[in-house]
């Protein structure tokens, strides 16, 4: 780097992320979405006189890690798009501390909004249950919590190795939504019986989802412990911000 240290590239990064309205109006959009959708979840389980659990709560964090990973895409792809990457890299010739910052910003400006978000979707979710109600105290709800909040910001760190591997917009959105929604769907009817529920178990989604399980989810396939299931989603993002940062230190802006 030229005159800016590590913490400077993480300033630069973090002005660019405060000045754009559309970042904390999706954010805010998407909390609340996700809080009114954790509510009806628990509303329609209560008036199916189901027993509340943990999965109904959180079912809507899928939601958040779709925009997230969008978001995630869109740090890098519209920087590429609007020709401001030539600046950047200008003032950052070495260009993996502008990855590391957006990666630490993205990080910075989201788990505060998670955490919130998780904790008062779980609320409004049981606020609905007829009997006992689950809290933050009971076994595993804590981590699972934990889990809900780490599991969109993963996604969104995958977005954004897809946008710096791929720069363009609409590409990258399109592989990020294919690895998120498409590639689990298509799996199951592309391998055998006996080894599908083996590979989607290490499938990015089907990793985050089981960050915050609790007990058997009742799915097709069994779900990773969440220990190992956040190991699975820690590599998934580390292979790709490698290559990420590999690619962007190879190609020209």
């Amino acid at each position: 780097m030229t005159g800016l240290t590590a913490r400077g590239v993480v300033r630069a990064e973090w002005t660019k992320l405060l000045s754009l309205r559309s970042t904390w109006a999706v954010l805010g959009a998407t909390a609340v979405l996700t809080v009114a959708f954790g509510a009806l979840v628990g509303w329609n389980q209560a008036r199916a006189g189901d027993a509340p659990t943990v999965a109904g709560a959180f079912l809507p964090i899928d939601l958040f890690s779709l925009v997230l990973g969008v978001f995630g895409v869109l740090l890098m792809t519209g920087e590429f798009s609007s020709g401001l990457v030539r600046a950047t890299f200008a003032a950052v010739p070495r260009r993996l501390p502008v990855l590391w910052a957006k990666a630490v910003t993205l990080a910075a400006a989201t788990v505060p909004v998670l955490a919130v978000t998780c904790i008062v979707a779980l609320l409004a979710n049981q606020a609905f249950a007829a009997g006992d109600r689950i809290t933050l105290a009971d076994p595993g709800v804590l981590r699972a919590t934990a889990g809900a909040a780490a599991a969109p910001l993963a996604m969104g760190l995958v977005g954004l190795a897809i946008g710096t591997l791929v720069r363009h917009t609409a590409l990258a959105i399109a592989l990020f939504v294919a690895t998120l929604l498409v590639l689990p769907a298509i799996l199951p009817a592309a391998l055998p019986d006996d080894t599908a529920g083996d590979v989607l178990r290490f499938v990015p989604v089907a990793a985050s989802q089981a960050m915050y399980a609790v007990g058997p989810d009742g799915g097709p396939f069994d779900l990773l412990a969440p220990g190992q299931a956040a190991l699975v989603l820690a590599g998934w993002v580390a292979v790709l911000l490698a290559a990420a940062g590999f690619v962007l230190r190879r190609r020209d802006a």
